[in-house]
């Protein structure tokens, strides 16, 4: 289970780094100043990998183990079926 969770914030990552460099094509390719789409350009990445890293750094800091072990467990939450 824990591999599946892994391989879904892999596609993710990768999802999300695809999209952040097609913002950046788009801000180099269509900008009307050069000096200003570097700028953009530097500004957008500086941020963009920031948050990037603080949101892995995030994912593999969670004990995925005893989450999947705790919410395994419905004895804690209440009954809802009354029969028919």
């Amino acid at each position: 289970m824990i591999g599946i969770i892994n391989l879904l914030y892999l596609i993710l990552f990768l999802g999300l780094t695809t999209v952040g460099m097609y913002v950046c094509y788009h801000i180099l390719r269509y900008s009307l100043s050069k000096g200003a789409a570097f700028a953009t350009v530097f500004v957008f990445a500086t941020v963009f990998l920031f948050f990037l890293a603080t949101n892995a750094i995030t994912f593999f800091r969670i004990d995925w183990t005893a989450l999947l072990k705790s919410s395994s467990s419905f004895s804690s939450f209440p009954s809802t079926y009354s029969g028919f």
